[in-house]
């Protein structure tokens, strides 16, 4: 596919249709600062270790650990 924001921008230039488009698509979109919500941030960083941290909430897992006698500390 290549660079498509590169061809999207070209496209956008060259015709006031795709520049109509490009400009519906980005009026309807909302942005969201997930980051401002400690919560959020909370159970994301939670979410980057492995296993997670709140082993409780995948009990397949929890199994597949215990089964293997896998050491997790």
């Amino acid at each position: 596919m290549g660079n498509s924001s590169i061809a999207g921008a070209y496209m956008a230039l060259l015709s006031d249709k795709y520049r109509s488009e490009a400009l519906m698509i980005s009026n309807s979109m909302t942005y969201i600062d997930f980051s401002s919500n400690s919560r959020f941030m909370d159970e994301f960083t939670s979410a980057l270790f492995l296993p997670h941290t709140h082993i409780e909430s995948f009990p397949n897992v929890k199994a597949a650990i215990k089964e293997k006698k896998i050491s997790v500390q």
